[in-house]
């Protein structure tokens, strides 16, 4: 994991590293920096979509439409 990845890239490993630690043959220390690795990816993958939010908001504002963006 890099801090250049995208939000896309860092998804991926997500899903990726998500379906080793399903299929239930990871050796425990392994599984263990597999979850620590996949919560920095969560953190990360998170903020991304909070700066997101924020220049979506702050596009809209600048055009004059005051809505709220939905976080749903």
């Amino acid at each position: 994991m890099t801090a250049q990845e995208t939000f896309e890239q860092s998804m991926i490993l997500l899903e990726k590293l998500v379906a080793r630690m399903e299929q239930g043959d990871m050796p425990l220390d392994e599984a263990l920096k597999a979850f620590d690795e996949g919560m920095q990816l969560v953190a990360k993958c998170k903020a991304q979509l909070e700066q997101a939010e924020i220049k979506v908001e702050q596009v809209m504002n600048a055009r004059g439409d005051t809505a709220p963006v939905d976080a749903a």
